[in-house]
């Protein structure tokens, strides 16, 4: 039995279970977070700034770099980066990172040391879901500009997550 152009083209992605669940997903993730129908677990794509406090420690990290640029951050960090742990984020920038996985030891990129030096731009946000970048911010600034930005709590947890807010990266950008 074979089926006429017709009957193709009435075929919706929809008629998959598995399908009509990921794009659900995807519409929760993206709006205002949910649990998820298969493991309950909640998620939500949250859009984090390159605040001062992120810029002020990737200064950090760097000026404190042995003659490898690897620093131990757990041991030597100063306290107002160890309480707020913030600094892992940067990462998803390609502005920093780790030795090893949860080893505390860091280092400054060579992307991250330009931008501190004002020779690259970054991404104002970077949109992460289950701790991977989703995507980027569109509008990019600089080291300098982000001296007055802050953390608002308030702000992380309402964003709803706009693709007209992200900029279209090639998947070579992405991987810098």
């Amino acid at each position: 039995m074979t089926k006429d152009f017709e009957d193709i083209l009435t075929i919706d992605i929809f008629d998959d279970p598995v399908q009509k669940l990921r794009h659900d997903w995807r519409y929760t993730i993206e709006g205002d977070g949910g649990h998820c129908p298969v493991c309950d677990k909640f998620g939500k794509v949250y859009k984090i700034k390159l605040s001062q406090a992120l810029a002020l420690a990737l200064k950090w990290v760097a000026d404190h770099g042995g003659d490898d640029g690897w620093v131990d951050v757990q041991t030597q960090g100063p306290r107002w980066m160890l309480r707020a742990k913030t600094y892992p984020l940067l990462a998803h920038w390609g502005l920093i990172e780790s030795q090893a996985p949860r080893s505390g030891v860091w280092r400054a990129t060579p992307k991250g040391r330009a931008f501190i030096g004002a020779d690259v731009l970054a991404p104002k946000a970077v949109y992460i879901y289950d701790n991977n970048v989703w995507a980027f911010d569109a509008e990019n600034t600089s080291f300098k500009g982000c001296f007055g930005v802050k953390f608002d709590f308030d702000e992380l947890m309402s964003a709803t997550f706009k693709w007209s807010n992200v900029a279209v990266l090639e998947k070579s950008d992405a991987d810098d």
